[in-house]
């Protein structure tokens, strides 16, 4: 028989991943019950997961009320930003300066095709996904997984905020690097084509600087989705 440990465990990545990825908006209210059900099993489990979404975060519990699924802080989002930004940024740059971008560039270009038909036909999970696998291609060709654990890719905040500001670049976008993932993506292609090291910082801190930016100055922002937020 499962154990209660295992069933909470289960519980607790699909409700992770359902927030993360959206399918739970901030707001909404989970059923302890409903969930039991899902799983066949006892509430234990149920509530052992919930403990554990709501010390990272995930979840906001109030007593006879229930849980719900916690709106998006964005001091939060700015902190995991602000060290993404740094910790990413010298890892680029220690792959250029290592000479280990240029092999890697036909990979990193298929990507970017990829992202195009992505955008193109709306298709934000895997818009996002690919952006991860993008990002994640820079610590993996030296070893720097390690400092993945630092750059937000597990923050419950950051990477909603990223969902809500792809989707918002794609649907407002002007045809520009100001407000497109997949041109800025080119602009670093093209840097590290030219060997602009410079340039290369340029925009890879425009980048990663860019998720403020369109979340604040959009107008889907505050007309639709400012209630997700906190």
């Amino acid at each position: 028989m499962e154990s209660s440990i295992s069933k909470s465990q289960e519980i607790y990545h699909y409700l992770w991943s359902n927030i993360a990825n959206m399918r739970l908006k901030p707001g909404e209210r989970l059923s302890e019950a409903g969930l039991a059900r899902q799983f066949h099993c006892s509430r234990v489990p149920v509530r052992e997961a919930v403990r554990l979404l709501a010390a990272e975060g995930a979840l906001t519990t109030f007593p006879q009320r229930g849980s719900f699924v916690s709106c998006i802080d964005m001091r939060r989002v700015e902190r995991a930003r602000y060290l993404r930004e740094v910790l990413e940024t010298r890892v680029v740059l220690d792959d250029f300066d290592k000479g280990l971008l240029p092999p890697v560039l036909p990979y990193i270009k298929s990507l970017i095709k990829k992202q195009e038909e992505f955008a193109a036909y709306g298709e934000y999970d895997r818009l996002r996904d690919s952006d991860v696998e993008f990002h994640s291609l820079f610590y993996l060709i030296d070893d720097k997984e390690f400092v993945l654990e630092h750059t937000g890719e597990r923050d419950i905040d950051y990477l909603r905020a990223r969902h809500f500001a792809m989707q918002i670049e794609q649907t407002e976008k002007k045809g520009d690097a100001e407000s497109d993932i997949v041109l800025q993506h080119r602009g670093i292609v093209e840097a590290i084509e030219r060997g602009d090291r410079a340039a290369l910082e340029k925009e890879f801190i425009h980048h990663l600087r860019n998720l403020k930016h369109t979340l604040v100055e959009s107008n889907l922002y505050r007309e639709t989705y400012r209630a997700y937020f906190q």
